[in-house]
């Protein structure tokens, strides 16, 4: 079917659609233009911006669609927007806001590159696609998440209907009867245990805040022996300590810090014998410049490279990556 017949075989969504994040499931290219095209071309009619990222491919099949209406898109790297769950989510927030103060519905269209993913990194993601949600809640957009069926592994895919309210199927938006709201989906995931790891190289224990001094030289001494950049270790050093702070003044006023070094990943782990986290969404989504509390652990998740986290009634680990250059 040509791109003709394709716009010719989807019903339109009309200016507002229904839901505000939508998951397309996809394994042709007749499958990915019936359920982007009609979306593009209904919010360009409604003078709605369209902020596109996905891979080369599909923006050439988008491109070969649209025809002359491609030049009203705007077609961005997906490389450089979706390199990290949450610097991702801070940045899809900052455009949502930015649209919703222009007084336009924005439009968007995204899908990452799945190869080469690990499954600590799979699950972060699939947090992030839960996180969004509540991130376009804040504001006026459209998102169509869409999945290569040929390249994402089935446990992506499990979780695309329960991150997302709605499904296109056939080029129409229907609800997903899977759907789970992120509060509930994150204290889900909160409680999976972490993976397993070999003894660590090194730990410390920690009691007072005027021990962490000790912490942060402890944690760059190592950072730096191992090889990571001096900014790098700079700013993982601040978000250990933003952990460690918050399992001294929330997590019981002690912890642990263990250490793992591998040949291209620096692992720092903080665990605590607190009552556990009472926001499953903390430090997920920009904190209120005017709350005193939730900056900690926003910190910590800009400042790494992948935090993975486990709480429930019996403590709270947080596992911070650091990537060596």
């Amino acid at each position: 079917m040509g791109a003709s017949g394709v716009l010719r075989s989807v019903n339109p969504n009309r200016c507002g659609v229904s839901s505000a994040h939508q998951a397309l499931l996809y394994g042709s290219e007749e499958e990915f233009l019936a359920g982007t095209v009609r979306f593009i071309q209904d919010g360009l009619e409604c003078s709605e911006p369209v902020r596109i990222a996905t891979t080369d491919r599909n923006v050439a099949w988008l491109r070969a669609a649209l025809g002359a209406d491609a030049r009203q898109v705007a077609f961005c790297d997906d490389s450089q927007w979706y390199r990290h769950p949450v610097r991702a989510l801070a940045a899809l927030h900052s455009t949502v806001q930015a649209a919703s103060r222009d007084g336009r519905r924005l439009r968007m269209i995204g899908e990452r590159m799945w190869t080469a993913c690990t499954a600590q990194e799979k699950r972060e993601w699939a947090r992030h696609e839960s996180l969004v949600n509540a991130v376009l809640a804040s504001g006026d957009a459209a998102l169509v998440c869409t999945y290569d069926t040929g390249v994402v592994d089935p446990d992506v895919v499990a979780n695309v209907a329960r991150t997302h309210p709605g499904l296109v199927v056939n080029g129409e938006s229907r609800p997903s009867p899977d759907y789970i709201d992120p509060v509930v989906f994150n204290a889900e995931f909160n409680r999976s245990p972490l993976p397993e790891l070999l003894p660590p190289a090194l730990w410390l224990r920690f009691r007072q805040l005027d021990q962490l001094a000790v912490l942060r030289a402890f944690v760059t001494s190592h950072a730096t022996e191992a090889g990571a950049a001096a900014q790098s270790v700079g700013q993982f050093v601040q978000a250990v300590d933003e952990v460690a702070t918050n399992a001294v003044e929330h997590g019981g006023g002690s912890g642990v810090l263990q250490i793992w070094t591998g040949p291209h990943t620096i692992v720092c782990e903080v665990s605590d014998t607190g009552a556990g986290l009472p926001d499953p969404l903390a430090g997920h989504l920009p904190p209120d410049s005017f709350t005193a509390h939730g900056h900690g652990l926003w910190l910590a998740r800009q400042f790494s490279d992948l935090l993975e986290l486990h709480s429930d009634s019996a403590g709270t680990t947080v596992r911070l990556h650091l990537t060596l250059d």
